[in-house]
């Protein structure tokens, strides 16, 4: 069964939320010194780093998550267990093991994420107005089971999440369902070798 937010009512007060800064890389992954707020790196399309962290269960479950409706890119389909950029001065390590806090209430030790593969993901959206140009660090989580109903879904983030067998899951992404947030082949191909281990 998917598990669903429910979400507050609107408050009348202003908050004002502080925008957060990458680190800007240049083609080939290298920092190039320059940290700027994310929505200038997505305006330029500047290079920077991202974490994903794909979470499978002993018996080939995949979790997955419905992106807010408030997201500024792909809101509303499906997409990866948990994901997040990697913030100026961190590692990539540490912002997967916070995005699984934040965004699921999963807590894990480091040691529990290896670094699955690296990608690269270029791609333009709200007709050029969102430059994405993402180094991706890719984790897989292998956990015995997970019981959705039990997660802390980060609001601003996450609309539901579900679990889908795994030969369902290479279907929704081999057949570019228009329900998941499309990948390049190449990451499809790594990610599914991974986890059929």
């Amino acid at each position: 069964p998917a598990r669903k937010m429910s979400h507050a009512p609107a408050s009348s007060s202003s908050v004002v939320v502080e925008e957060e800064y990458l680190d800007v890389l240049d083609e080939d992954g290298r920092p190039t010194g320059e940290a700027l707020p994310r929505s200038v790196v997505h305006a330029r399309g500047l290079w920077h780093r991202v974490v994903h962290v794909w979470i499978i269960t002993k018996n080939n479950r995949v979790l997955i998550q419905k992106r807010s409706l408030n997201k500024d890119a792909n809101p509303g389909l499906w997409d990866i267990s948990s994901a997040g950029h990697i913030s100026a001065g961190d590692t990539s390590l540490e912002s997967a093991c916070r995005e699984l806090e934040e965004e699921l209430g999963i807590v894990v030790q480091p040691s529990d994420l290896p670094l699955a593969f690296q990608s690269r993901h270029q791609m333009d959206l709200n007709g050029g107005a969102f430059l994405l140009r993402d180094i991706i660090d890719v984790y897989v989580y292998h956990i015995d089971d997970v019981d959705v109903s039990t997660l802390k879904l980060q609001e601003e983030e996450v609309e539901e999440v579900k679990l889908v067998n795994l030969d369902e899951f290479e279907h929704i992404i081999t057949c570019n369902d228009p329900t998941f947030v499309p990948m390049p082949t190449e990451y499809k191909d790594k990610l599914l070798s991974i986890m059929k281990e």
